[in-house]
């Protein structure tokens, strides 16, 4: 087992934010290519797909910054996700 504090732990996380980012990114640019984008099974398949991105990507940056603030003062009353 890794002996990562949680900060260390929350840079992680962003890290892999990042890379959600990234694959975002991507297959927005391939849905803007899309000929017909609007009623394709392709078109529906990639942003299905980017609805699913862009919840992960927002639950990982939550999940970063809370490890991140763990141990500050006001990071005691707050819950892990405000939704």
């Amino acid at each position: 087992m890794s002996s990562n504090t949680l900060r260390e732990l929350g840079v992680e996380y962003e890290k892999a934010a990042e890379q959600i980012k990234e694959i975002i990114d991507k297959k927005r640019k391939k849905l803007r290519g899309l000929k017909n984008s609007v009623c394709s099974n392709e078109a529906y398949e990639l942003k299905s797909e980017l609805h699913k991105l862009y919840a992960q990507h927002r639950e990982t940056q939550e999940i970063a910054e809370y490890l991140k603030s763990y141990y500050e003062p006001s990071s005691r009353t707050r819950q892990i996700f405000d939704y």
